[in-house]
Parts: structure tokens; C-alpha cells; sequence
């Protein structure tokens, strides 16, 4: 009995530090409150012309870009993880590649930035999104 009452302090400050563990990237809450339609309000570098990305609350992403002369519109679909503030891509382009497009960014309120080099060595892309 004595035992007992020796670990029961013990054992709450487990279950409080493991509960405050599982407030991660991948909680279920912080994606359903990011989820909805963002679209493309700033970019600066040769990022694209207009896009969206639509944040699921399953954690699923999906990236839509248009850029100044290409005929058509980019697909990358995927998923996010958020860290508040920030917020990881890992994004597959359509039709589907062998590689995956991770993207590191920051999340404030109802509005998220990417970052990423320019392919051709110029200074980083950076697009900002708003819901």
C-alpha cells in the first residue's frame, strides 16, 4: 500500500509529460484547424505566377501553381505536418515521379510562408499564402 502511494505522483507527471509528447506535428487538431483553401498573395524570386493549396484535416495537401509562360498548371499532391509555427510539406508531383518536394514553412494565424532555392541559382523563392 505504501508503494503505492510512493508512485502515484510518479505515474501523473508520466501521463503529463507523455500527453504533452503527443502534442506534435501530427495531431489530428492542428491540421483540422489549419485545414481550408489558400491561395498565392506574395511571392518573391521566380516562384510562380497564381496557386493554391488546399489543407485537408487528414494532414493530405494539395499544391496547384501556374508559372509566367509555362502552358500548363503544376499538381503536387501530398502531406503536412505542423510544428506550430511551422508547417512541413512532403509533396509527390502529378503525374507521378520518383521523388518527393519537401518544403519547410511557417504558419501565423490564416497565413503560411514557403521557402525554397530557385533552380537556377538565384536568391530563394519564397511564397506566402492566405486563407
Amino acid at each position: 500500500m505504501r508503494l503505492r502511494a510512493l508512485l502515484r505522483p510518479a505515474i501523473a507527471g508520466l501521463a503529463l509529460a507523455v500527453a504533452a509528447a503527443c502534442d506534435s506535428a501530427t495531431d489530428p487538431l492542428a491540421a483540422s484547424n489549419a485545414a481550408g483553401t489558400y491561395v498565392l498573395e506574395s511571392v518573391t524570386g521566380r516562384g510562380p505566377t497564381s496557386g493554391t493549396f488546399v489543407l485537408r484535416p487528414d494532414g493530405t495537401a494539395e499544391r496547384r501553381a501556374r508559372y509566367a509562360g509555362a502552358p500548363n498548371e503544376e499538381l503536387f499532391l501530398g502531406s503536412f505536418e505542423i510544428d506550430a509555427p511551422n508547417i512541413v510539406f512532403n509533396l509527390h508531383p502529378q503525374p507521378p515521379a520518383s521523388y518527393v518536394w519537401t518544403l519547410h514553412g511557417e504558419l501565423t494565424g490564416n497565413r503560411f510562408s514557403i521557402h525554397y532555392p530557385d533552380p537556377a541559382d538565384g536568391p530563394d523563392i519564397v511564397e506566402t499564402f492566405r486563407r
